[in-house]
Formats: structure tokens, sequence, C-alpha cells
């Protein structure tokens, strides 16, 4: 996930990452996470696509 704008905290297990504008948050497939943004909120891009070795075929 990038963060275009505002910040916001990531956590994930017994993992915590803040990020703001420009820094990219990496989530791993299967992980269960909680996103939180601070009081100014936040402008993310999420991208995901499919297992690219399923895919191919």
């Amino acid at each position: 996930m990038l963060v275009l704008e505002g910040k916001l905290t990531v956590t994930s297990g017994a993992s915590t990452v803040t990020a703001g504008p420009g820094e990219i948050v990496y989530m791993p497939k299967g992980e269960t996470v909680t996103i939180h943004s601070h009081e100014q909120g936040a402008v993310t891009a999420y991208v995901t696509y499919p297992h690219w070795q399923e895919a191919r075929g």
C-alpha cells in the first residue's frame, strides 16, 4: 500500500508500522492487518495481483 497523503498506522501480528506520504507498507498475503488513519486521515493506493505462477497455467 502506498501512502499518497496523510499518515496511517498498520498493525500486523506483533509488528506496527507508521507511514506517511511517499512511503510503502508491505502486507503479506494471508496476514490480518489493522489500519488506523491519524487525525488528518489518509489517501492510499493499494495494489493486488494474482499469484503469477498460478496465472501462467
